[in-house]
């Protein structure tokens, strides 16, 4: 009878210089075992941003958001993540041979306007960019400083609305 509560979670970045590859996660066990070295070579880079855990209810905004693994099988090792159930739906149904859903839900977030790309109130803008390279890597960042240094090493942006919003996280 009553909504769940609202909590909040870091997504935190890690970085493989090995690969150099971009990672994100929510998931404490997955962190612990990041800054541990169960999974060698990744490091964090300092940056993260609010989410709401999954089961939270923020808002008629707010989506879960996917994750998918890219197979090493078909030449990929990396992560995606969307909050957009139509991206989610279309990697799997394009893309189902080389990645594999993880999970429909790592933590919730909001959406921008899909034609302003603008973000909810008390939410600011996360980016996407994409290396374009075979092995396929995906950044998401707050900071326009950190997306135009990855635009500048040829990352490419994606997203919604003229500045490329790709989800909304919440202010900290």
């Amino acid at each position: 009878p009553f909504p769940p509560p609202v909590a909040l979670v870091d997504a935190i970045e890690f970085h493989h210089a090995g690969f150099n590859h971009y990672f994100m996660s929510a998931d404490a066990v997955e962190i612990a075992k990041l800054d541990t070295g169960v999974f060698k070579g990744w490091v964090r880079t300092g940056y993260a941003f609010k989410a709401y855990v999954t089961g939270s209810s923020a808002g008629p905004t707010m989506n879960p958001v996917c994750r998918y693994y890219g197979l090493p099988s078909a030449g990929l090792d990396s992560h995606f993540y969307s909050a957009s159930a139509v991206e989610c739906y279309e990697v799997d149904k394009f893309f189902g041979h080389a990645w594999q859903l993880e999970s429909d839900n790592v933590f919730q977030i909001d959406l921008p306007n899909s034609a302003t790309g603008a973000c909810p109130a008390g939410t600011i803008a996360i980016y996407r960019v994409f290396n374009n390279k075979p092995d396929v890597n995906h950044r998401y960042m707050t900071s326009t400083v950190v997306r135009a240094q990855m635009e500048a090493a040829g990352w490419i942006r994606e997203g919604y609305g003229p500045n490329a919003t790709i989800m909304c996280a919440v202010a900290p």
